[in-house]
């Protein structure tokens, strides 16, 4: 939760995800997001973000900006605003706002890292946060990726996508803080990919998530 958008494509889309947090009722994730690159110009990225139910709801907005600065090197900006309420009488509503720059360099054709910074809008408990991610493809039809976060704690991720004709996709991973277990299959069609997976805490349960993304 908190984070900001950062756009990085170089395809037009528009993608609409829903995901239902450990099958609680007030703690689901509704988004869209438009990415939208401009020839000579660089990406332009919008994103608007729905999370929690009737009583309680967290709202967050960002915009960001890429720039391809060499062949092998991309640059971004990020801004995003948040707004939290409840239905509560004796809560205040709040409200944040958050900024965050990105650095992406290709190493080779095969190895990609990408390192974001920023402040966050949950300010009062960690107003800093650092990304790293590599990109390692193996063979033509594997990618693995491997994640560090820190915000409050150091979160890590890792995956593995297998490509099966360009039109099928098997994922699997694991993160921790806390401990889960993710996995998703992808399939792509001319313009439109559908996206649904899972990620599985042994105590909590399942959080499902569903992502619809159009290719423009």
């Amino acid at each position: 939760m908190g984070g900001c958008f950062m756009a990085d494509d170089t395809m037009r889309h528009v993608s609409v995800s829903y995901s239902q947090a450990y099958l609680l009722a007030d703690m689901a994730d509704k988004g869209v997001s438009v990415v939208w690159p401009a020839p000579r110009i660089g990406t332009f990225g919008a994103m608007y973000r729905h999370h929690g139910g009737a009583a309680y709801h967290e709202q967050s907005a960002a915009v960001g900006y890429g720039l391809k600065v060499a062949s092998w090197l991309k640059a971004g900006v990020a801004a995003c605003y948040m707004h939290v309420g409840t239905d509560d009488a004796y809560y205040e509503a709040q409200q944040w706002h958050g900024a965050s720059a990105m650095l992406m360099a290709a190493v080779g054709s095969r190895v990609t890292v990408m390192v974001t910074a920023g402040s966050r809008p949950w300010a009062g408990v960690s107003p800093w946060r650092m990304h790293v991610q590599m990109a390692y493809r193996p063979l033509a039809k594997v990618l693995t990726i491997v994640e560090l976060e820190k915000e409050e704690r150091l979160r890590m991720r890792m995956g593995m996508e297998y490509d099966y004709r360009g039109t099928l996709f098997f994922r699997a991973g694991m993160a921790t803080n806390p401990m889960t277990a993710t996995f998703g299959i992808g399939v792509r069609m001319s313009r439109l990919t559908v996206d649904v997976g899972a990620s599985v805490h042994r105590v909590l349960g399942v959080t499902p998530q569903t992502t619809l993304t159009l290719w423009l």
